[in-house]
């Protein structure tokens, strides 16, 4: 009989330990153990494989009919081995659990000694144990007998196990559904494994039902082909969210260094392939010579990420200077040697980056070398990060609101219009100017809605006949070029117009040079279009770097609006005089009518009255007003 109960028993330690096994080979094979987290699975792995052979032995010695001395001492060495190796096993969970969880980066040497001393002291009672019998010791008859040494160490294994969920309760948030519900499993499985053992003692169940947990574990935690690279063996852009992530909710400080690297498409002009693998291969052998693999990230093919912990904090501007140093010299790829430009700089979580989102809009920006060579890269993301969420917000909100800035008639008393401004203002970024707004909404595709914002507020008050009763001519409403490209922008335009049945003559589109310059011959359909429909054109920012005649002429402008600058330079130097003079000169023989923006002073308007010219507009009369204050201004006016 105790023969069949030991070939039982001993059926479900060698399934145990094949199970353990196979586990131990498969995260070998996977060459991916010089994580700390990996390292403590691989103890929690030896020690259930230490004990799976222990308990074996133990079941082979138990069944010796001869009961010899030599049974009786391998019996006491196996349990010992056994009691040494099992009792650090809840210890060595709780120290993987807390890699997991990443709460042991935020822990100190002293705290974590200090948790560990329970554990210590059952080691000490096991080492005592072949003296004092203070654990267990068998008698002559071979007979196990448990002592109350064992009943410490099972109330210490309870704390670590108790100590282990409530570190998974506590960082539940802060890990992947993935990793919470393999922590999970692991519990249940170890727990429902003891639970057995205790009730039905012939059941050995609880190194078995640990095997298979860990056996859980590692397909489902020590896995991470999702996280990787394959060519590199570097964390992907998954990994990055993640971590970074897990950082923000549980409130630990960190330093990351960014690689943004500004022309690696040179590879695929010199080498006709777009395979940038050799490229990312070289980048991370570098960076592993300055930290381990697995702080290492590259959430695109252009960037790359070091994060460094609290404890290495110290070391982050060191690696920098490294990094700008090694781009500074050539990189040997594809037998060719290239020069990469990268923007290497670093950033503070959480004081500067606050969300992984954050971490994402960094990877993915494309940085302008003005902003490179200041040195203000995070600032300057931070910002147009900020800036971004602001126009979402206020695009979904319609918390935009137009500002109308009085233009007059040459003689400098009568009012001629306004041009609508929109103006933004979010409650987190405060007041944003529109010289900094607009481009971005340009790039990020929302500049569309802001347009149409815009217009329909333009018509909205054009609609109440206060134009008409004022004597005011028009409105002028900003066109952005990118959408006047769009497929079907003038039905577009023509729809929100007629929709307020304004007539077409009472709005003036504007237009900027600096872009129009460029789409000529594009733009010139268009504006044909908008003339023949009854709408007038203005150039706006004439004279900003991008001026063209032959632009004026094919677009069929009706007024031209010279900028701020040339008058500014004209009261300064005679050289500025004359480019005014013959500026207006130009454009009044073109057959279109000027007006100069930024007219501040009665000499500026003494000035261009002497020049002819048709409009003014700028502080001298009014800075922009909201709608309320335009039509107060209106009435005095």
């Amino acid at each position: 009989m105790v023969i069949m109960i030991n070939q039982f028993h001993m059926a479900f330690f060698a399934t145990a330990l094949a199970i353990t096994v196979f586990v131990l080979i498969f995260t070998l094979i996977q060459k991916r153990t010089d994580k700390p987290q990996n390292r403590w699975f691989l103890i929690v792995l030896f020690i259930i494989l230490i004990n799976s052979i222990s308990e074996l032995t133990t079941s082979v010695f138990e069944t010796d009919y001869a009961k010899s001395i030599t049974s009786y001492w391998g019996l006491i060495v196996s349990q010992n081995i056994y009691f040494l190796f099992h009792s650090a096993l809840c210890p060595m969970l709780y120290d993987y659990v807390s890699c997991v969880t990443g709460k042991s980066r935020r822990r100190s040497l002293f705290k974590s000694f200090l948790l560990h001393i329970p554990f210590i002291c059952t080691e000490i009672l096991v080492l005592l144990n072949p003296f004092y019998n203070c654990v267990f010791y068998y008698d002559f008859l071979f007979k196990f007998h448990r002592n109350w040494g064992e009943y410490i160490i099972y109330w210490v294994a309870v704390f670590y196990f108790a100590l282990s969920v409530f570190e998974l309760l506590f960082s539940w948030k802060a890990i992947t559904p993935r990793r919470s519900v393999a922590l999970s499993y692991l519990f249940l499985l170890t727990m429902a494994g003891v639970v057995i053992q205790l009730l039905y003692i012939d059941l050995k169940t609880e190194l078995f039902s640990e095997a298979l947990a860990l056996m859980g574990a590692m397909l489902a935690i020590e896995n991470e082909d999702d996280r990787m690279h394959v060519d590199t063996g570097i964390y992907n852009r998954i990994a990055l969210h993640n971590d970074v992530h897990n950082m923000l909710i549980m409130n630990e400080k960190a330093g990351l260094i960014f690689i943004k690297i500004s022309n690696a498409n040179i590879i695929e002009r010199v080498t006709r392939s777009n395979n940038y693998d050799a490229l990312a291969i070289a980048v991370t052998d570098f960076l592993k010579t300055l930290v381990p693999r697995y702080k290492i990230y590259s959430p695109s093919k252009e960037c790359f990420v070091i994060i460094c912990d609290s404890n290495e904090l110290d070391k982050a501007d060191g690696y920098l200077s490294k990094i700008v140093e090694r781009f500074n010299n050539l990189w040997d790829i594809y037998d060719n040697s290239f020069k990469l430009n990268a923007s290497v700089f670093k950033a503070v979580i959480p004081e500067q980056i606050h969300s992984h989102e954050e971490i994402a809009y960094i990877a993915d920006s494309i940085i302008p070398q003005s902003v490179i060579s200041e040195h203000g890269e995070i600032e300057w993301i931070t910002r147009r990060s900020e800036i971004e969420r602001a126009i979402k917000n206020s695009i979904n909100n319609q918390k935009f609101e137009v500002f109308y800035q009085p233009t007059f008639c040459g003689d400098g008393k009568v009012l001629h219009g306004a041009e609508a401004l929109v103006r933004m203002h979010d409650e987190n970024v405060g007041d944003i100017s529109p010289e900094e707004f607009i481009p971005i909404a340009e790039q990020i595709g929302f500049v569309d809605q802001i347009d149409d914002f815009v217009l329909h507020q333009v018509c909205q008050l054009i609609q109440t006949g206060v134009l008409e009763k004022n004597n005011l001519d028009c409105i002028n409403v900003n066109l952005s070029v990118v959408q006047c490209l769009r497929p079907g922008f003038f039905n577009h335009i023509i729809a929100i117009v007629d929709q307020y049945k304004v007539k077409h003559s009472s709005i003036n589109f504007e237009i900027t040079e600096s872009v129009g310059a460029e789409n000529y011959s594009v733009l010139s359909k268009v504006a044909h279009q908008l003339k023949g429909a009854g709408f007038s054109l203005s150039m706006d920012d004439y004279g900003t770097g991008y001026s063209n005649v032959e632009g004026i002429f094919s677009l069929d402008f009706d007024i031209v609006k010279i900028d701020k600058s040339i008058l500014w330079n004209a009261m300064r130097a005679e050289r500025g005089r004359v480019i005014l003079e013959n500026s207006i000169n130009m454009v009044h023989g073109l057959g279109c009518k000027v007006l100069v923006e930024g007219v501040e002073t009665d000499n500026q308007i003494h000035e261009l009255q002497k020049y002819g010219v048709d409009y003014f507009q700028g502080y001298y009369f009014s800075e922009p007003l909201s709608k309320k204050e335009f039509l107060e201004y209106i009435k005095v006016n």
